[in-house]
């Protein structure tokens, strides 16, 4: 009796044991690490709020595929974001391209990998806009006139368009008035609702606002640019870096990438190189040669 009692009960302990094992490693290998939290800074190509809600459903789906929480610092300014990803205020973060070079240089910040738009497509171009009412027809046209630019710091909205206005011969000094705003669809309002002449864009922000698209004609256009990459700090763990970095790429080919990306203009993560955004540096390189001397 007693043996039969403590035969079945070790039975049901080893049972139970190799049930609760069995649970453990049918887990995404990372849900058992120790909860990390790391801080995420967002370029401010939203409101505060705006990125909050947006990204949300990502953020979500990253904390899910690596266990690690992720906690918003705001950000104002690209130059702010650059910053506290480069001193470790946060430790990843979406940045633009002419950005991530700034941040590469100053700070030694890692590529986690590139972004995509719709249909997997991973350039896009910066472009200097007017009315189509307004009688410009050309760079030379802008002089005496009114333009907004983007943040400094951002390539569509300021670096390449400001070489592609000093290779036509106009200067800063030319305009009449510069104002800068920190979101490309401002930009294009801005043009549309006749507040400046002409502005600079990114192509991407035509698809950001309901307006007739009609009524703007483009006065130059860039040749591709890749889109702005998420980096990492240089002092982040490396075995947290590859996870972020796989659980990124594994979330852009889930069957629900749809919906987690629904609200972004980002459609997915591709791997990257330092190397692709060479041409930023070029670009940047013939913005110095092209300025005037102080």
């Amino acid at each position: 009796m007693h043996s039969n009692f403590y035969g079945r009960k070790t039975t049901v302990t080893i049972l139970g044991l190799a049930i609760m094992l069995a649970t453990l490693f049918a887990r995404p290998i990372y849900a058992q690490a120790a909860q990390t939290t790391l801080k995420i800074a967002i370029i401010p190509h939203r409101s505060t709020m705006g990125n909050d809600r947006a990204y949300g459903m990502l953020i979500n789906a990253l904390e899910r595929e690596t266990g690690i929480s992720f906690q918003w610092t705001g950000g104002r300014t690209y130059s702010d974001v650059i910053e506290k990803i480069g001193t470790n205020q946060a430790a990843i973060g979406y940045v633009g391209a002419f950005g991530y070079i700034e941040a590469r240089e100053k700070y030694g910040v890692r590529l986690i990998a590139r972004t995509y738009g719709k249909n997997k497509q991973e350039s896009y171009y910066s472009m200097i806009i007017a009315r189509q009412d307004s009688g410009l027809n050309s760079l030379q046209d802008l002089k005496g006139k009114s333009f907004v630019f983007n943040d400094p710091k951002s390539t569509s909205g300021f670096l390449f368009p400001m070489v592609g206005l000093q290779k036509a011969g106009v200067r800063i000094a030319d305009f009449s008035e510069v104002r800068h705003v920190t979101r490309h669809a401002n930009s294009l309002l801005a043009v549309y609702n006749n507040h400046v002449d002409a502005g600079a864009i990114s192509s991407t922000a035509q698809v950001k606002v309901d307006i007739d698209l009609n009524k703007i004609k483009v006065l130059w256009k860039s040749g591709p640019i890749f889109r702005g990459p998420w980096i990492a700090s240089k002092d982040l763990p490396e075995e947290q870096y590859q996870r972020i970095q796989s659980a990124l790429l594994r979330i852009s080919n889930d069957q629900d990438a749809p919906r987690i990306f629904s609200e972004l203009g980002t459609k997915g993560f591709t791997k990257g190189t330092d190397g692709d955004y060479d041409n930023i540096r070029e670009i940047r390189r013939l913005k110095q040669e092209l300025s005037p001397p102080e």
